[in-house]
């Protein structure tokens, strides 16, 4: 007689626990894997709206629970929230729901981005940064959005058909990229808030292009030698905020674009007390006027103290190199 004893998976249960909103709640080391079975469910309230999905790496330092954000995810287990957050914890794809209204994935290690080009999608708010990307031509369908925020990532860049449609879009973030050419012409010119800080930009065409609704664009830290404050002014006539520390600028043309720039009423400086500062705030490889630090080339101190230090250890290991060779060339004579 054989006795057939039926296995029976256990689903795993998480709770959204309460958060600092009335309509926020927060669940806790979710895994889920696609293909699963059974799926993990949570425990949730119908009036909540957005959902924080936390993951504490202290204590899963080399355990990824979630590389996969996907439909059954989104509408299966966490039931559509319109509002989601799913910030460090190593996620890799993320298939776009199209319910989604806000999404925060910052500081990930998101390569790819699914979308689906006959889709409409409501998302009016996506923050990627610190994430992988390189390729954003699935991005290309969110025509919705609001806000994208695209900093450190792998972006080298930027191709016209990516924001072509995106007609609604104010603030827009591409600092800590690789981009060493940006053609103005390919941005929506709906843009009131545009970072391109810590790229490698050597110039800037501002001719043929109008956006008038422009009040901050950030080019701190790029490898620009020459500004036509004329020409940017009349391609962003409301301008307000424009950071431009830590260029490798001439100091005349420096003094010049300041002078431009006080002249239209447009602010330099994020970080307005530095002004007033009688200590400077600058390196040794860098000058400063009216409180901006350029660099006097295009490599910082930080470059070069590093390869100080690479030169300084390549020095010791090469002389004790000589020092064991010449031992084992006394003790082989010997």
């Amino acid at each position: 007689c054989l006795l057939l004893i039926p296995i029976v998976s256990t689903v795993y249960v998480y709770d959204c626990e309460p958060g600092t909103e009335p309509n926020l709640c927060i669940v806790n080391s979710l895994a889920y894997t696609p293909g699963q079975d059974p799926l993990p469910q949570v425990n949730r309230s119908n009036t909540v709206k957005r959902i924080h999905l936390n993951y504490e790496r202290f204590y899963y330092p080399r355990k990824t629970l979630l590389s996969v954000y996907d439909k059954v995810l989104h509408e299966t287990i966490l039931r559509s929230p319109p509002n989601v957050a799913v910030i460090n914890c190593r996620l890799r794809t993320l298939v776009m729901p199209r319910e989604l209204e806000v999404g925060d994935f910052l500081n990930n290690v998101i390569k790819v981005v699914e979308t689906e080009p006959a889709q409409s999608y409501n998302l009016r708010y996506l923050d990627l940064s610190h994430n992988s990307l390189e390729d954003l031509r699935n991005l290309s369908v969110l025509v919705n959005l609001q806000t994208l925020k695209l900093d450190g990532n792998e972006i080298v860049e930027i191709k016209a058909e990516t924001f072509a449609r995106m007609s609604s879009l104010s603030i827009l973030t591409l600092g800590y990229n690789h981009i060493a050419k940006i053609d103005l012409k390919m941005l929506p010119t709906s843009l009131s808030t545009l970072s391109l800080m810590k790229n490698s930009l050597t110039e800037i065409d501002f001719s043929s292009v109008s956006f008038v609704t422009m009040r901050e664009v950030n080019l701190e830290n790029n490898r620009l030698k020459v500004l036509d404050v004329a020409s940017m002014m009349r391609a962003f006539p409301a301008l307000q905020l424009l950071p431009i520390d830590y260029n490798p600028m001439p100091k005349d043309e420096a003094h010049r674009i300041i002078t431009e720039l006080d002249r239209h009423n447009v602010t330099y400086q994020i970080n307005v007390d530095r002004a007033s500062d009688s200590d400077s705030s600058c390196d040794s490889d860098e000058y400063e006027i009216d409180g901006v630090c350029f660099r006097t080339s295009v490599l910082g101190s930080r470059t070069f103290l590093k390869a100080f230090v690479l030169i300084l250890l390549g020095l010791v290991l090469l002389g004790v190199f000589g020092l064991v060779a010449r031992w084992i060339w006394y003790e082989m004579r010997y």
